[in-house]
């Protein structure tokens, strides 16, 4: 944390190990650099030394989630003298040089083509860890240099790669099966995850079928070997929130435009609030800040709370309030439900699923539907002012991929629990951030440097995990104080009963379904817009597909619009 100054002094006054001993006595994580073209060997070392060197053989089997997203750097080239070869260079185009230094011609003919920009100093590193779940550690398997002139088959081509190898080492059978891809929605990612992990309905003979077909609605569409797609439930608050910020905010089915002037109006009747906070939660001066969001969710939530006798008086004369009050509860019961499962430690994993299934239930109400046809006028003139294509799309595969990771849980191992928070790439961000911490938060580092720092923050992570009360956390990332004051919540703090095996996942699904449908009847929504249970005999409509066609929302091949019938 401090570097060689801060250890020779701690050696000299506390007398704890110098750098020499640590050095001939202790194992520290090293980590493949990708010289050249991305191939087998940077996958294999990373997996044998990061992974197997680790994990005990007699360790049961757990589920797998491959997560991957970039890291900025300097644009710098670095020699590897334990290889003699150039790194730093983007492994898009590496194989138009030799990146051994055999000669002085040699270095002069590479100089030659990154000033003829047909081969570029790197911008980023793209970076794919392991993750177990019911683990908290996570394992780069690849540290890969690039320009940024990637596109999604190229993408494609490294992530297929990397499942390849994953099976080819044997991975698979002693550490795990590989459940999911997650990532944070960046665009290129976005296009390839969906290409990669939503081709191929679930086969009839596999063994989640007979849990997950039972659940209406729920998009059947995987990858290879089952993988879904997955997306950040952290990264979906923070949109949510900005979202609702924006000056174009939410439209609901009733016209009323939810943003963050309607809101200022309200929040401030709240006891814990003023103008003047109620003006910092709607503009933060950091919209990544997730306990900001999280604090704005609960506030909403609070304010629905504390207005039900209002909204349960229908002679009010106040019309516009109750209007504004009756949207604004609508949105409470959407964000509520996708919020509570993360952070209230004494919710079941069955009660979780309920609150995921009304999520998901409700969020699909925008779209309005004819049980003889689809009517096309309403969403084509509110479904964007709604929510974006790609928010709709990145929150229902979420809750999708959970289903499914539950489900496969249930199958390997019925008695181990299954934690919402291994969801999502946080301990791939946790782990960026230790890393961003090691070089005093300065992205002008070399390549070379990223390398060695993305190892020792695997050490630090370790020690943290060994030593949780010297862990103070990352704000940024935080869900809040919810429990006591927790920064971070984990498995070991949850309180409710999340062991896989007694959730009955349909049963669940349909109570979530049943309080979508108690919410929505409330509303001034028209009920057949929610006749969940005749929408969904159809089987090509689904939450993901609300318009047959195969037609996914956020996929730019479906952002088109889609004709009447």
């Amino acid at each position: 944390l401090g570097g060689r100054q801060l250890l020779f002094a701690l050696n000299k006054k506390l007398s704890i190990p110098s750098l020499h001993t640590l050095c001939t006595r202790a194992a520290f994580t090293t980590i493949s650099p990708t010289i050249g073209t991305i191939c087998d060997e940077h996958f294999d070392v990373n997996i044998q030394s990061g992974i197997f060197n680790t994990h005990a053989d007699i360790m049961p089997l757990h589920g797998v989630s491959i997560m991957i997203d970039k890291m900025a750097i300097e644009e710098m080239a670095v020699h590897y003298s334990k290889y003699n070869k150039i790194g730093g260079l983007c492994w898009k185009h590496s194989n138009l040089i030799d990146p051994v230094l055999r000669t002085y011609d040699y270095a002069v003919t590479i100089a030659q083509k990154i000033h003829d920009d047909e081969v570029h100093l790197r911008k980023e590193v793209t970076v794919i860890g392991i993750a177990c779940f019911n683990e908290d550690e996570l394992y780069p398997i690849l540290v890969a240099p690039t320009c940024k002139m990637e596109d999604a088959t190229d993408m494609e081509g490294v992530l297929k790669h990397a499942l390849q190898r994953w099976k080819a080492t044997g991975a698979d059978q002693t550490v795990g099966p590989i459940w999911s891809l997650a990532t944070n929605g960046d665009a290129t990612h976005h296009a390839v995850g969906h290409r990669l992990f939503v081709k191929k309905p679930l086969s009839s003979e596999s063994p989640l079928y007979g849990i997950l077909i039972n659940m209406p609605g729920l998009n059947m569409w995987t990858g290879d070997g089952h993988v879904t797609l997955d997306f950040d439930p952290k990264h979906i608050f923070k949109c949510i929130c900005m979202l609702i910020c924006s000056p174009s905010g939410i439209t609901l089915n009733n016209g009323r435009v939810i943003n963050a002037m309607m809101l200022s109006r309200y929040l401030v009747w709240l006891p814990t609030y003023d103008k003047a906070s109620v003006t910092k939660l709607l503009h933060p001066d950091n919209p990544q800040d997730v306990p900001q969001a999280v604090e704005l969710i609960k506030a909403i939530i609070e304010l629905t709370g504390s207005q039900r006798d209002f909204l349960n008086n229908s002679f009010s004369p106040d019309v516009d309030r109750r209007a504004d009050l009756m949207s604004i509860t609508l949105l409470s019961d959407v964000i509520e439900s996708f919020l509570m499962p993360f952070i209230n430690v004494n919710l079941s994993l069955m009660e979780q699923v309920q609150y995921l299934s009304r999520f998901t239930h409700i969020l699909l109400w925008p779209i309005p539907f004819s049980l003889q046809h689809l009517s096309f006028v309403f969403f084509r003139s509110h479904r964007r002012s709604f929510m974006s294509y790609q928010l709709y799309y990145n929150m229902h595969t979420m809750v999708k991929n959970i289903m499914f990771c539950i489900a496969k849980q249930q199958v390997l191992d019925p008695h181990a629990p299954f934690f919402l928070g291994d969801s999502g790439d946080d301990r791939l961000e946790l782990h960026f951030g230790r890393t961003w911490m090691i070089g005093g938060h300065n992205s002008g580092c070399s390549f070379s440097q990223v390398i060695n720092r993305l190892g020792a923050a695997k050490d630090i992570d370790g020690m943290f995990k060994r030593h949780p009360e010297l862990d103070p956390g990352h704000h940024c990332l935080s869900l809040g104080t919810q429990v006591e004051d927790i920064d971070h919540i984990n498995c070991d703090m949850w309180k409710g009963d999340i062991i896989s095996g007694h959730c009955d996942l349909p049963t669940a699904w349909r109570n979530g379904r049943e309080m979508a449908i108690s919410t929505l009847s409330t509303s001034q929504i028209n009920p057949i817009n929610f006749s969940f249970i005749e929408l969904f005999h159809d089987p090509g409509i689904d939450m993901l597909r609300p318009f047959r066609e195969n037609k996914y929302f956020g996929i730019s091949e479906a952002d088109e619009e889609l004709p009447q019938r």
